[in-house]
């Protein structure tokens, strides 16, 4: 990390690299490899000696290689950087604090901010990122495709959060908006409203536990097979808990719980459930590596199952176990495994084993 004296200009980056393997099920048998650059530069203005309270945030993204999930056949996505290869401005905004509240304007990745579980971002599976009952439902401002947003989060008191967005309905596809620089506000495309309590317990300045509950709303009107869908609304629920301690540090035993649930029948997911444990510093060698084991249970609606034939099954379900190992602050290796139930919810698709290597270097 590059940073002046006073901290005002902060450049940042990561440079992460996955070497895949579909070893058995799914579509076909046969190697990926997907590739991730971050770069991001953060401007204080009251470090800068502006004025108070500004930030100005540029965040820059490169993906190439290729696709795992086409020879997976998943419906969840495996990789959680898997992306069209292309160079992209990201996200672009300017946030300002105030006393009891922040907000944020400008190209914005929903993610950043709602629907998060500290523990489930330790997977690589897209699902422990942002859940699919969102993500696969409507269009959404998140990787590897961010849109114009407002953001205003309310400290109602030091553990309580109120935040509220509106972001816009349609950010395009990676295709039509390849580099993100396409700006378009209209009725056409309606608009994504989200609003989220989240409380945090915290003990000795380290957190105990998290608790969520969040409401979206999206304004597009969407068409499936001649049936419009007007409006889309979503609510979900996150639990994120420490179980253990060691050494009064934020290691130990987490465990965590997504749930995600749609009010529309025409979306695509009905329902989301996800859950798993995270450790970290159990070895005494190895303090700061982290291994975790998850599921990741999606299942469809009934009027999505009717689009398609007989063979079309209800849900798709995944396992993953993941390893962390940090050598050295900015350099780890992860090797990861999934085994996909029902790929796509297709029963003429195998059940996938898949496994990974990721290694990630930041500065």
């Amino acid at each position: 990390m590059a940073q002046d004296s006073r901290d005002g200009f902060i450049f940042e980056g990561a440079y992460t690299l996955d070497l895949a393997s579909n070893i058995n099920g799914g579509i076909d048998q046969g190697f990926a490899y997907l590739g991730n650059i971050d770069l991001n530069v953060t401007f204080n203005t009251e470090k800068l000696g502006l004025w108070e309270g500004g930030q100005f945030y540029v965040y820059l993204l490169n993906n190439h290689g290729n696709s795992l999930s086409a020879l997976m056949g998943d419906f969840q996505i495996a990789n959680n950087i898997e992306a069209e290869s292309n160079s992209r401005l990201y996200e672009f905004w300017y946030k300002h604090h105030f006393k009891n509240a922040t907000i944020i304007l400008g190209q914005h990745d929903l993610n950043s901010v709602f629907a998060i579980s500290n523990s489930a971002g330790f997977f690589i599976n897209s699902s422990f990122g942002i859940q699919p009952d969102i993500s696969a439902n409507v269009p959404t401002s998140i990787f590897p495709l961010a849109g114009l947003g407002a953001v205003l989060s309310l400290n109602i008191s030091p553990n309580l959060y109120f935040t509220n967005a509106i972001y816009d309905g349609d950010p395009g596809t990676e295709l039509s908006n390849p580099n993100s620089l396409k700006w378009s506000l209209n009725k056409t495309d309606g608009a994504l409203s989200i609003h989220e309590f989240s409380y945090e317990k915290t003990k000795d300045s380290i957190s105990q536990a998290s608790y969520k509950v969040g409401f979206w709303n999206h304004t597009q009107n969407q068409s499936y097979s001649g049936v419009v869908k007007n409006n889309s609304q979503g609510i979900y629920f996150i639990f994120d808990r420490q179980l253990t301690h060691l050494n009064l540090e934020e290691k130990g035993l987490r465990f965590f719980t997504q749930i995600g649930y749609s009010l529309n029948e025409y979306n695509p997911v009905k329902s989301y459930w996800g859950s798993g444990f995270v450790f970290k510093g159990f070895f005494g060698n190895r303090k700061e590596d982290t291994g975790g084991i998850a599921i990741a249970h999606n299942r469809f609606s009934p009027y999505y199952q009717s689009l398609f034939n007989s063979n079309t099954l209800n849900s798709e379900t995944t396992l993953e176990l993941s390893y962390e190992f940090v050598f050295s602050n900015p350099l780890t290796l992860k090797p990861n495994i999934q085994y996909v139930i029902n790929p796509g919810s297709d029963v003429n698709i195998p059940n996938a084993l898949m496994a990974l290597v990721r290694m990630s270097y930041s500065w």
